[in-house]
């Protein structure tokens, strides 16, 4: 028995000129029909920047750019005079890959340092870098009950939170840590930080909301500076040449594990402090320990199920919401179960599946 998710995270754009960023990468892409310019956006000293010109020919009547954080990369298509074209630009290590999928029949010239490469169906261009792609993160995914299209102009118009930290936290699950920095726009990731610490569920979502609309351009790039100059008192002329926007991308991710699950000293915390936007959701395939992982199920506010599945013989404390007194702890789905009162231990058993259900007040 497992709680399952089947929303796939595929935000995309239409517009011309949209900046994303490779997943697993610290490589920002601006993608125009005939020009894909590239940047590190990891300061290694010098600004990196490498630009591909497609040789597509205009005006295109469809243009979409869409960030796939399903199979981890970008995804460019179209419809021209020539046709119907499609390509891929994947992070792989120490390179980036640009990956023609479908196009004319004499195939799309691509010109990269000054020389011209002609690609056809299935062929591919490499672009060397100096950083690699960052390692695979946790499986954990969640979704908080929202199925709009996920055209990115129109979530940035929404501004639902229960929209975008779903894809945040898919796209920002595969950055390092990094210690939160007391500059710029990451001021604002404190500030959700210390939010979270004071468990103010009724005010984190609107600064949450700050964050994005602040700290991020095109489609979740991350920045340090107020760009759009929307007013906020950053003082950007002390943040570090070498500081990396992706602090608010990762560390943001962290802050929104945080909402729904935190570590404590003798056990876990389940939903310290979720916001009021997120009345409902799952989050499923919870890395809690090396010896337990675990799926989140809550509507209404309150939590509904979780499910445990360990993987040694272990002894575990959960804390739920305050207004939590007791809740049903059975073995399997056909068990009958016992009702347990919240502060009391678990024995769980390797390989064993158990469902903790009917929270009670």
């Amino acid at each position: 028995m497992k709680i399952k998710l089947t929303e796939k995270y595929k935000p995309f754009s239409h517009e011309v000129g949209t900046s994303l960023l490779i997943p697993k990468s610290s490589w920002k892409v601006t993608v125009y029909p005939a020009k894909i310019k590239l940047e590190n956006i990891i300061s290694l000293g010098k600004k990196q920047v490498q630009t591909v010109f497609p040789k597509i020919e205009g005006p295109l009547t469809q243009f979409t750019v869409m960030q796939d954080l399903e199979r981890h990369w970008i995804r460019v298509f179209g419809q021209g005079p020539q046709g119907y074209f499609s390509y891929r630009l994947v992070a792989s290590s120490h390179e980036i890959v640009l990956f023609l999928e479908r196009g004319p029949k004499e195939g799309i010239t691509f010109v990269f340092e000054g020389e011209a490469k002609n690609l056809k169906r299935k062929e591919e261009l490499i672009v060397s870098t100096s950083t690699p792609a960052f390692h695979e993160g946790p499986s954990e995914k969640m979704h908080f009950g929202v199925s709009k299209k996920q055209d990115w102009t129109l979530v940035r118009r929404r501004l639902m939170l229960e929209e975008i930290l779903p894809i945040w936290f898919q796209l920002g699950k595969h950055i390092p840590k990094h210690p939160i920095l007391d500059v710029g726009t990451s001021r604002l990731l404190d500030v959700c930080d210390k939010k979270i610490q004071g468990k103010e569920c009724d005010k984190l979502g609107q600064s949450f909301v700050e964050l994005f609309k602040v700290g991020f351009e095109g489609l979740l790039v991350p920045r340090l500076s107020d760009a759009d100059f929307q007013g906020y008192n950053l003082d950007e002329a002390s943040v570090p040449k070498e500081a990396s926007p992706l602090v608010i991308l990762g560390e943001g991710a962290r802050l929104i594990r945080r909402l729904l699950v935190q570590k404590e000293k003798k056990g876990f915390a389940i939903l310290p402090c979720l916001p009021k936007e997120l009345h409902a959701g799952r989050f499923t395939h919870i890395h809690l320990s090396d010896l337990l992982s675990g799926d989140l199920e809550w509507s209404k506010k309150q939590i509904r199920r979780l499910i445990l599945y360990p993987k040694g013989d272990q002894e575990c404390l959960f804390s739920f919401q305050p207004s939590i007194k007791s809740f049903r702890f059975r073995i399997g789905r056909k068990g009958r179960g016992t009702i347990c009162q919240v502060g009391s231990p678990l024995k769980l058993k390797k390989d064993a599946l158990y469902i903790l259900d009917r929270f009670q007040k």
